[in-house]
């Protein structure tokens, strides 16, 4: 299974044509959820950049912090909590899962995103 690259700050600056403030300060309001290293930097997935690019729209458009807190919370809590209902006899026995920092709640989204492709797979292979 193939590992998610890690993004750093710079490069997600890069992709996302935010400052380094705006992120931190996102991070800070909860809106998004970085992996951190073992030196505590933000490591950022993809899927943290295609956030990062919603929440820049949804307040370019001219939306609260708080409005756009609650337009990204309401799909994905619902698919987080049926995703991880369905692994949760499996977690001990998954072992394709580094947690390379003393943040393994940060590695959570990639911890789901692994745990649905194992699934899949699984699933795949008894067809």
């Amino acid at each position: 299974m193939q590992r998610e690259k890690n993004i750093t700050m710079k490069e997600a600056k890069e992709k996302t044509g935010l400052s380094s403030r705006q992120i931190r300060y996102y991070d800070q309001q909860d809106l998004i959820f970085p992996a951190r290293s073992s030196g505590n930097q933000r490591l950022f997935s993809e899927n943290d950049i295609k956030r990062l690019l919603k929440i820049k729209n949804l307040l370019a458009a001219g939306n609260s912090i708080e409005t756009v807190r609650s337009k990204l919370k309401a799909p994905e809590v619902e698919q987080n909590f049926e995703i991880e209902s369905d692994y949760d006899d499996h977690f001990d026995d998954y072992s394709d899962v580094d947690l390379d920092s003393l943040y393994p709640v940060s590695n959570r989204s990639e911890l789901i995103k692994k745990l649905s492709r194992n699934k899949e797979h699984s699933q795949e292979e008894e067809e």
